[in-house]
């Protein structure tokens, strides 16, 4: 077995070999499972050492794969087959990532039918401490147990007990929010005026529609309604990195909600038109092209980057935003400037904006007050509820 290297999404180089599990005890047919994530060739090799070891053990016998003795990587290679029809390539290679870089490496060896709440528990509580993401790892492998449980290889899903971990991270979560408020977005979009027109143009854009940063990068000027002030959101480009290479493509909108038309303010439209006036041409007409006809996903956190180090000490309260965040202050801002007005929050209308399919999902970002809605709130106590 020879480890074959392939790049993360970011350039860095990682190692996967591909191993030959045993007969599905069902189907009869061969099971391979890829493991990758590994940061050398020799890690690699270990990890595939210590799957020899397990198949000449037994763990990948037929008895080994029958119902009573399954493991979770068993289950998990029998689930990717049904979930890979399921999902576009980009949520697929997000899944595989998860599973195989942190789920399989920490739970795949065990026995389904043995896992208990308590050791799920103790997991979870351990993936929500040691990373941002961790909190997810878990969802994902509840997919997995309710996958195991509607086949009939547990009887009983250990899962229906186990909470999610309330601690997340502590070590590594942001110290502020990630979104600006009204005077911050001011001072920071006053810093890109200064840059090259498509990086203004670029977070202009993205700080006043809220947009996904798949579904900024997808644009093309066909999508923009000069005349209208309008901006037609029917498309995103999406990420696979799986088969050894980082490769971007288009997709639908990430839901029936996502396709939508918004509309945009008279200064947005006057910078989109002087940047228009410079843009360099492209065959697919995009708005923001690259070298493979998208700009790389990584461009514009390269800018943030570059902005970071050039703030002075004075702004320093701009350095946590980031491109998420940006479509965070976007919604936050309707709320605020709504609230500073004496207007009722405008949920649905802000839900419909960021082309979200649940209005939960908005709800969240309305609980996080800015400032000038507690000053609102400090003029209000202050002369009574009369």
């Amino acid at each position: 077995m020879k480890p074959q290297k392939y790049k993360l999404a970011n350039g860095e180089a990682r190692w996967r070999f591909q191993f030959y599990i045993g007969k599905d005890p069902v189907t009869k047919k061969p099971i391979r499972k890829i493991r990758g994530g590994f940061k050398s060739p020799i890690e690699a090799t270990i990890a595939y050492a210590k799957m020899l070891e397990d198949r000449q053990n037994g763990a990948f016998t037929e008895e080994g794969l029958s119902v009573e003795n399954m493991r979770i990587e068993t289950v998990y290679n029998l689930w990717h087959k049904e979930y890979e029809t399921l999902v576009e390539s980009s949520t697929l290679s997000k899944t595989e990532s998860y599973y195989n870089n942190h789920i399989l490496p920490d739970m795949g060896s065990r026995k389904v039918r043995e896992v208990t709440s308590g050791e799920l528990q103790t997991q979870l509580n351990k993936w929500a401490r040691q990373a941002k993401s961790g909190v997810v790892w878990g969802r994902y492998l509840k997919q997995l147990f309710k996958y195991a449980q509607l086949h009939e290889i547990i009887l009983k899903n250990p899962f229906d007990v186990v909470t999610r971990p309330t601690q997340i991270n502590t070590k590594r979560e942001r110290k502020q929010e990630n979104y600006l408020n009204s005077e911050q977005l001011t001072r920071f979009l006053h810093y890109w005026e200064s840059k090259p027109v498509p990086q203004y143009a670029y977070f202009r854009f993205l700080a006043y529609t809220g947009l996904r940063r798949g579904e900024i990068i997808a644009l093309t000027w066909d999508d923009l309604d000069f005349k209208n002030k309008k901006v037609h959101i029917n498309k995103s480009v999406g990420l696979d990195y799986r088969n050894h290479t980082t490769n971007m493509y288009l997709k639908s909108v990430k839901t029936g909600a996502g396709n939508r038309i918004l509309s945009i303010d008279s200064k947005t439209i006057e910078i989109m038109k002087a940047y228009k006036a410079i843009a360099p041409k492209n065959a697919m007409n995009v708005i923001w092209p690259g070298k493979h006809t998208y700009m790389d996903f990584n461009v514009p956190e390269r800018w943030l980057q570059r902005m970071r180090k050039e703030l002075p000490k004075q702004d320093n309260d701009l350095k946590h935003v980031s491109l998420h965040g940006l479509r965070h202050t976007h919604a936050t801002l309707l709320f605020e400037q709504a609230a500073s007005q004496g207007k009722a929050a405008p949920i649905k209308a802000v839900q419909k904006r960021l082309g979200h399919a649940d209005v939960a999902m908005t709800l969240q970002i309305y609980t996080h007050a800015t400032n000038k809605e507690d000053e609102i709130i400090d003029d209000i106590l202050d002369t009574g509820f009369n």
